[in-house]
């Protein structure tokens, strides 16, 4: 192998083993909304059910959240330090490269947290012709709500 495929590897192969370990600990964890459900609310936030179809919805959302939150720290990070290596800066002063990468890491994590946990609403929507049969005869509105849960 290359030595720069190898650099390459060993610089981003911790994302996807991060976000593989954040998705299984979310089903885990939460195994037991996949198999009882999740509580469906109506428009004006009385429970109608409990939902097997909705609790999977929000799992898979909260799973996508939680593989997309540490890509700014797992691929930004390591793409500005080889950058910055490569500046006379770093060079002259290798005292600051701890905390260049800290101020790195931690603008990293100032800006996805925000962004993943923006890309689902906290309170999911889901068309109540998707869900269960003992749900759709309970309600009359189409769209019914869930919490996705962090």
């Amino acid at each position: 192998m290359l030595p720069a495929t190898q650099v390459l590897i060993q610089r981003f192969i911790p994302f996807p083993a991060v976000s593989l370990a954040s998705t299984c600990n979310l089903v885990l964890m939460r195994y037991h909304e996949l198999s009882q459900g999740i509580e469906v609310l109506d428009g004006q936030g009385r429970m109608i059910g409990v939902s097997k179809i909705a609790a999977r919805k929000a799992l898979t959302e909260t799973a996508l959240t939680r593989a997309v939150m540490p890509a700014p720290v797992l691929i930004l990070v390591p793409m500005v330090m080889a950058a910055a290596h490569r500046t006379q800066l770093l060079r002259s002063h290798p005292r600051l490269d701890i905390p260049f990468h800290a101020l790195a890491v931690g603008l990293s994590f100032f800006l996805a947290l925000p962004m993943a946990i923006s890309l689902f609403p906290q309170t999911g929507q889901i068309s109540k012709s998707k869900l269960e049969e003992h749900i759709q005869q309970k309600c009359h509105d189409d769209v019914l709500y869930y919490n996705k849960g962090l």
